[in-house]
């Protein structure tokens, strides 16, 4: 091997490589541009739908609630307001709540007895 302004000769080849493999995938790349169509947008609109509208809403969200909070609203306005995220919140507590307790309820079933009542007890004091 012989080097060539400091450098191995393999270097050399190792960078052309590099090179061919970044206009490689960019050809690839334009080609699957190039190939979108309006179906292909439409079916990953329709497909990711969810995902979109929440991140939609999030948005609207965050909006409304820097550009509302000038206004002094009275108690009722904001309970109307704050009624849709109180919701949220106590659906997301009834969601968590049985998996905590089956979760107690697995690790109890592994120990002894007298441990696993004991933290029994001290769940439900909880």
């Amino acid at each position: 091997m012989t080097k060539v302004n400091g450098e191995d000769a393999r270097s050399g080849n190792r960078m052309e490589r590099f090179q061919q493999g970044v206009r490689k995938r960019t050809l690839m790349a334009k080609k699957k541009v190039q190939s979108i169509t309006k179906e292909s947008v439409k079916s990953y609109l329709l497909r990711n739908f969810f995902v979109l509208f929440t991140v939609i809403a999030v948005i609207v969200g965050i909006i409304l609630g820097f550009s509302l909070r000038s206004y002094h609203f009275s108690y009722r306005e904001v309970k109307y307001f704050s009624f849709p995220g109180e919701l949220l919140m106590r659906m997301l507590q009834m969601l968590v709540l049985p998996l905590i307790v089956s979760s107690l309820v697995t690790g109890t079933g592994v120990n002894y007895f007298l441990i696993s009542f004991c933290v029994l007890l001290l769940s439900f004091k909880f």
